[in-house]
């Protein structure tokens, strides 16, 4: 009986010292933060960015770069390689969105571009990284507009101009000619112009009859 009695406190003893040996392990991960965020001592800041042209014509390409920097002493220096995110806030809509994600090169420096579609807010932020805390960059707007409509076409055929277009230039006389003008369906255009200004600028001069 006490034999017995001595087997089961025994296995019992080991049954809690192998609990409490788990729970050692297990409970440092549950409360403690993580090694990326606890090593995050060194300050940063991402330089120069720049996002533009401030404004341009949709479907063309916006530039935006910038520098990451730590400080030395008195100065800033280069981080080295780290990885930055890319933020886009359309116009009128919230929160902002992660656009891209990117790698600077061994200076800190990045520079990627973008097609054109909307009107918007960009910026950059640095995320914890190593021994590097995070930085944001300010917004820097650009604004999208539509492309200028064109101002000449080519003919609709051998002798008619397009109804947006009706203007007729004839390129070897340099000049351009009226619906209401005496010559205007005698003439076989090599260009179409929407307005007599456009018609000017592309240095066409009126028909005098």
């Amino acid at each position: 009986m006490n034999i017995s009695m001595r087997l089961g406190s025994r296995k019992l003893r080991y049954f809690l010292f192998a609990v409490l040996a788990a729970v050692a392990v297990v409970l440092p991960l549950l409360v403690a933060p993580t090694s990326a965020h606890a090593a995050a001592t060194t300050t940063t800041r991402i330089a120069n960015f720049t996002a533009g042209p401030a404004t341009v014509v949709k479907g063309k390409s916006i530039t935006y770069s910038g520098l990451v920097q730590r400080p030395s002493g008195k100065t800033w220096v280069k981080t080295g390689a780290v990885t930055v995110k890319v933020y886009f806030d359309a116009d009128g809509s919230a929160p902002k969105k992660l656009v891209r994600t990117l790698k600077t090169n061994s200076s800190g420096s990045f520079k990627a571009a973008a097609v054109a579609t909307v009107t918007g807010k960009w910026s950059v932020t640095l995320p914890a990284q190593g021994s590097y805390k995070t930085s944001s960059t300010s917004v820097r707007v650009v604004k999208v507009v539509p492309a200028p409509k064109p101002t000449s076409s080519k003919p609709a055929s051998k002798w008619n101009c397009p109804s947006w277009a009706p203007i007729k230039g004839n390129a070897p006389s340099k000049i351009y000619h009226l619906k209401n003008q005496r010559f205007y369906a005698k003439t076989t255009p090599e260009i179409c112009f929407t307005t007599e200004a456009a018609a000017k600028k592309a240095g066409y001069r009126k028909s005098k009859v």
